[in-house]
C-alpha cells in the first residue's frame, strides 16, 4: 500500500477554514447516533462507470437514506462502496440538505471520471471542495468516499465542505477496477482541534496493503481511531480482506480501537457472477464494558444486528443483518477522557430499522429483522417439532435450549452464559456460527447449526414420544412432558417440564452416534459440575450399535433425600 496519509485538519487551515469539530470524535460520555444503508441491487460495469444498474430506484433510496439523516440529526451516515450516486448528492447540496454542524456523512459513491467530477465541483462554487489532483494516465474513473459537513471559516462565516477521497488500490483479482481505476494517493486522517478520536476510511481492497504498524503517521498505538471500511465484495471474510482486523485486535492498544465495514446486501450481483452470499457488514469492538445482558442482545437481535464474540482475538462482533435495510444505531465514544466511573463503553445499541418498499417506493420501519431461524427449522419439515421460533421466547433462549438438548453445552455451572456458550463464538476467520441467525452458509457454519437442530428434533419427536426410552429416574414423566428453553428460574439446569406442573422437571440431552464414553464424560462432567441435586434427573440418549442407548444418573440412595424426586414437593422446589 503506497498511500501516504494526512491530516484533514492541515488542509483546512491552508484553506482559510476552522478545523472539523465533529461530535463522534469528541471523547466525552454522550452516544453519537449512526444512520447506514445497506443497499442491494444488480451491479452495472461500464467504462466509465460502476453502481447500480437500477439508477432510478438507487436515486430514490439514497435521497429518502440522507433526507432520514438530516430529519433524524444524526451525527454519522454511511454507505459502502460505489453505492451512492452522485446525482443525490448534488442535489442535496443545491437544496441545502446538508448535515447539522458537528455531524458528517461518508458515503461510499459510484464511480465518476475525472470531467464529470469537474462539472458537478464548477456547478457548485459556494461548496469548499478538496480532493487530490493526480495523473490520470489510462485510468478512466475514481472510486470514491465523499466526506460532507457543514464547517466555518476563520472569518466565522459558515461553509459546506465536501472531501473526496480516491481508492488508493485496486482489487488485484478484478481485472475490470485495476485496468480502468484511477488510483488516488491519500487517505485523509479526521481529528478534532484536540487531536484526540482520530477516524480513517479504508476502501475496500486499501485493507490488503494496510500494516498499522508501517503507518507512523496513524499512530494508531497512541490514538483512539474509529475504522471506517466501506466495500462492494462477494467475498467480505476473505482472510487477507480481514489481514488488517487480525493484526489491529491482538494488540493491546486495540482497546481503544473500533472497527465499522458496510457492504453491500447479500444477493447484489456483478455481471457474470452468482448473486452474493453476503452481507456480512459488522462492529468490531474490544470494550471491556460491553452491554451482554440478554435484553441488549436480544433488542439488537430483532432489529438485525447480531452478537458473537470473536474468540480468537477477544473482540466483540455485531453482524448486522445480510438483507438490505437502513440501520440507525447509537455507540458510545471509543475514548471518554472522564472520571473513570463515568466510562462505559457498551456497546452498539440499534434503534431504528427500515426495508425497502417495492410499492410505495420508499423506505418503512420494521420491527425485526428476518435472521433466517424459522426458515432453517422448517427445512426440516417437522410439523409436529416445536421450536420455539416465536414470542415469547427470545433468540437467546432457543440458543440455549438447542445447546442443551444437543449437549453441546459446556461443563460449568455458567454454561448459559452468552460469553461462555460455543455457538455465540466465531470461527478464527470471523465467521458466525450462530444457532439463530443463520445467514452465514460456509459448510463450517451451516454443519454446526445443522447438527443442533438434527439432534433437538430427533429428541423431541423420537426420543421422548417413545415411553420406552424413558428411565425409571424420569418414567414419571411419561406422557407428561414437554422441551422448553431452560430458565433463570431453575438456574438453566433443565429443559424438560411437566405439562401438568405435578412433575419434577429434568435435563434431557441427545447426542446422536457417539460411543458410550462420550456419553459418560458429559454425564460425569455435568454431575461433577452442577452437583448431585441439579443432576438427579439428568438423561443422555446416544445411538450406538443400531440402538439407542442411554445413560443417566445414578437412583437416589437411602442415604440420599428420602423424598422421590418426581414427588410434587421436589416439583414445586425445583
Amino acid at each position: 500500500m503506497d498511500a501516504k496519509f494526512q491530516r484533514i485538519a492541515e488542509i483546512f487551515a491552508e484553506r482559510n477554514l476552522r478545523p472539523p469539530d465533529l461530535k463522534m470524535l469528541r471523547p466525552n460520555v454522550r452516544l453519537y447516533e449512526i444512520i447506514a444503508i445497506q443497499p442491494n441491487g444488480s451491479i452495472a460495469t461500464e467504462e466509465d462507470f460502476i453502481g447500480s444498474a437500477d439508477r432510478e430506484t438507487n436515486q430514490r433510496k439514497f435521497t429518502a437514506f440522507l433526507h432520514l439523516a438530516t430529519e433524524k440529526q444524526i451525527e454519522v451516515a454511511l454507505s459502502p462502496e460505489y453505492s451512492c450516486p452522485w446525482d443525490v448528492i448534488a442535489n442535496a447540496l443545491r437544496s441545502g440538505i446538508v448535515p447539522d454542524i458537528g455531524n458528517i456523512w461518508i458515503l461510499g459513491c459510484e464511480a465518476i471520471t475525472p470531467d464529470e467530477l469537474n462539472r458537478i465541483v464548477t456547478a457548485h462554487p459556494d461548496v469548499e471542495w478538496i480532493y487530490e489532483t493526480l495523473t490520470l494516465g489510462t485510468g478512466r474513473f475514481y472510486d470514491p468516499i465523499v466526506y460532507v459537513l457543514q464547517t466555518r471559516t476563520v472569518h466565522d462565516e459558515p461553509k459546506i465542505a465536501v472531501v473526496v477521497q480516491f481508492k488508493t488500490q485496486p482489487m488485484g483479482g478484478d481485472p475490470f477496477e485495476r485496468d480502468r481505476i484511477i488510483c488516488g494517493e491519500t487517505i485523509y486522517i479526521w481529528h478534532n482541534p484536540d487531536d484526540n478520536i482520530r477516524l480513517i476510511t479504508l476502501i475496500c481492497s486499501e485493507a490488503l496493503g494496510f500494516d498499522q504498524h508501517a503507518r507512523q503517521e496513524c499512530r494508531i498505538a497512541v490514538h483512539p481511531y474509529l475504522i471506517f471500511h466501506p466495500q462492494l465484495n462477494g467475498d467480505p471474510c476473505h482472510v487477507d480482506i480481514g489481514a488488517y482486523r487480525d493484526q489491529l485486535f491482538a494488540q493491546e492498544s486495540s482497546r481503544a480501537v473500533e472497527v465499522l465495514t458496510l457492504n453491500w446486501a447479500r444477493g447484489f450481483s456483478l455481471p457474470t457472477k452468482s448473486p452474493s452470499l453476503y452481507g456480512a457488514s459488522a462492529i468490531f469492538t474490544k470494550s471491556a464494558d460491553f452491554d451482554l445482558t440478554d435484553y441488549r442482545i436480544e433488542a439488537n437481535h430483532r432489529k438485525g444486528l447480531f452478537y458473537a464474540q470473536w474468540f480468537a482475538r477477544r473482540t466483540h462482533l455485531g453482524y448486522l443483518s445480510y438483507d438490505e435495510h437502513i440501520f440507525h444505531f447509537r455507540m458510545p465514544k471509543v475514548k471518554q477522557e472522564v472520571e473513570a466511573v463515568s466510562v462505559k463503553r457498551t456497546g452498539p445499541q440499534m434503534l431504528d430499522l427500515w426495508s425497502w418498499d417495492i410499492k410505495q417506493l420508499d423506505w418503512i420501519l420494521s420491527d425485526f429483522a428476518n435472521d433466517g431461524y424459522s426458515d432453517l427449522c422448517a427445512s426440516f419439515n417437522q410439523p409436529s417439532c416445536d421450536y420455539f421460533a416465536t414470542a415469547p421466547h427470545s433468540a437467546i433462549d432457543r440458543e440455549r435450549l438447542l445447546t442443551m438438548s444437543a449437549g453441546k453445552l459446556t461443563s460449568g455451572r455458567n454454561w448459559h452464559q452468552i460469553e461462555v456458550m460455543e455457538s455465540f463464538k466465531t470461527e478464527s476467520d470471523e465467521r458466525s456460527k450462530r444457532l439463530t441467525f443463520t445467514h452465514e452458509q460456509t459448510s463450517r457454519s451451516r454443519d454446526f447449526r445443522l447438527e443442533h437442530l438434527a439432534r433437538y428434533t430427533k429428541l423431541q419427536t423420537a426420543i421422548l414420544s417413545e415411553p420406552l426410552h424413558f428411565p425409571r429416574t424420569i418414567e414419571d414423566l411419561k406422557g407428561d412432558c414437554g422441551l422448553r428453553p431452560p430458565r433463570p428460574i431453575d438456574n438453566f439446569r433443565y429443559n424438560l417440564f411437566s405439562t401438568s406442573g405435578l412433575k419434577a422437571s429434568a435435563t434431557v440431552i441427545y447426542l446422536g452416534l457417539v460411543p458410550p464414553s462420550t456419553a459418560n464424560q458429559l454425564c460425569d462432567n455435568l454431575m461433577r459440575d452442577w452437583g448431585k441435586e441439579d443432576t438427579r434427573r439428568l438423561v443422555v440418549w446416544y445411538e450406538f450399535q443400531n440402538a439407542t442407548q442411554c445413560k443417566h444418573a445414578p437412583l437416589p440412595s437411602i442415604t440420599d433425600d428420602l423424598e422421590p424426586p418426581a414427588s410434587i414437593a421436589n416439583a414445586l422446589r425445583l
